[in-house]
């Protein structure tokens, strides 16, 4: 695996990541707010799935059973049917990636399945429990592997350069898995392919769903290997790994088997949302640069601008659940076994919880954002996000004059689903 350099490594992963981004925006959606305001306002429960209506793989159907699905826009309505795990169930996200992860998908999972996993494999990503790394693992990453080599050059393709990698290293080492770059990045490759295997054309399909399948079993043959020579090791460490050897459940402890699992369904997720979540965030606040001042004179805003930018401009803009037993939203009767896909999109942009809500607006009196989910199923490794997301802005803001580089076009941000920009070239003063 080492003989592939660094630059190698990145690059590959940068168009799988590009690959992966095509699959989400198969009809070249730059801005579909408009679409959705009028839906909101005029069909707040749509017949039809927004998703495959701009041709992206649907969530509701993965596989494309014919399944009815409807469109959920208006936030309380979203709202309403993420905090409601028992009438509208999650299990069919398990039909796009559950085969290539041998079915352990906690987003897949349902009722006391997902409610004993979770709170068996939450704790590490608590609050409390996230902040132990923030000195001794997440700042050195950031700030002595990456910035401190992009300081002195002045200029950066900040998605190769940062973007892309920093999530992966960060979550890399604090499970624990090799210390080494070039292999993180070949593996999280890997993820890439699992997470691009649904398809809009189901001839597509044909050869993405065995591509991801074989995707799976290599970053399981990654994992595995680490695993047991932790435990052939003896060594104790404060890491993932560490607290899954020291789990035990129903009496049984974790095999290595267990823990290569779940690790790999961990890391399916792991540093797409966040590199994407970032990247949107520095457009959004280059492109408004007395926002940006205000930011490098007071960075107690700092987390602020993390929720309110992903509250605009939100990468995993869809979610999908499945009716439980008839159910009525929005005066529209679901039947069971139909579906909803929530556009949680829409909702981060409805005036009635939001005034103003096309505006990024730091001052913004705080309301449950839903871009890392709601409900029982919100996503475990928020906490973790969001503080990577802190520091590496914090880091942003030292650079001196940093700022969009004129010699390349405008970053745009693409996508009706995993929206995030196809390039962002930054400059700034060196002394």
């Amino acid at each position: 695996m080492n003989a592939v350099t660094k630059t190698q490594a990145l690059e590959k992963m940068a168009r799988d990541f590009a690959a992966v981004s095509g699959v989400y925006n198969g009809a070249d959606v730059t801005s579909p707010y408009e679409q959705m305001k009028e839906w909101r306002e005029k069909t707040p429960v749509l017949e039809g799935d927004i998703l495959r209506i701009f041709r992206a793989p649907s969530q509701a159907d993965w596989m494309g059973t014919g399944r009815k699905v409807y469109t959920v826009f208006r936030y309380k309505d979203v709202h309403q049917i993420l905090r409601d795990d028992r009438n509208w169930l999650s299990k069919q996200n398990a039909e796009g990636f559950g085969s290539a992860v041998d079915n352990f998908l906690l987003t897949g999972m349902d009722g006391e399945e997902h409610h004993k996993w979770r709170a068996i494999l939450q704790p590490p990503m608590m609050p409390n429990a996230i902040k132990k790394w923030k000195d001794n693992l997440i700042c050195p990453i950031i700030e002595d592997e990456f910035i401190g080599a992009m300081r002195p050059k002045g200029k950066s393709d900040l998605l190769l350069d940062f973007v892309l990698a920093f999530p992966v290293r960060v979550v890399y080492k604090m499970f624990g898995l090799p210390d080494d770059m070039v292999a993180a990045m070949q593996s999280a490759g890997w993820a890439l392919q699992i997470v691009g295997g649904p398809r809009f054309d189901p001839e597509e399909m044909k050869t993405s769903i065995p591509a991801a399948m074989e995707a799976g079993q290599r970053l399981y043959e990654y994992v595995l290997p680490a695993v047991q020579e932790r435990r052939k090791s003896g060594v104790v460490r404060d890491d993932m790994i560490g607290f899954l050897m020291g789990l035990n459940v129903d009496g049984k402890s974790f095999t290595d088997e267990d823990i290569t699992t779940f690790i790999r369904m961990t890391l399916l997720a792991a540093g797409e949302t966040t590199s994407r979540s970032f990247g949107n965030m520095i457009v959004l606040l280059l492109e408004r640069p007395d926002v940006w001042e205000r930011l490098r004179q007071d960075r107690s805003l700092i987390p602020k601008a993390v929720v309110e930018t992903m509250r605009l401009e939100t990468v995993a803009g869809h979610l999908a659940r499945l009716a439980a037993r008839d159910m009525e939203i929005g005066g529209v009767t679901i039947k069971k076994d139909e579906a909803v896909t929530v556009c949680i999109s829409s909702a981060n942009r409805d005036p009635e919880v939001y005034a103003n809500p096309d505006e990024l607006i730091l001052d913004r009196p705080m309301r449950p954002v839903m871009s890392f989910g709601f409900g029982p199923h919100i996503c475990m490794g928020m906490h973790l996000a969001k503080l990577e997301m802190e520091i590496a802005l914090n880091a942003m803001l030292d650079l001196p004059n940093f700022r969009l580089d004129p010699d390349y076009p405008k970053p745009v941000i693409r996508g009706i689903q995993l929206r995030g920009p196809d390039q962002l070239h930054v400059k700034w003063d060196v002394a």
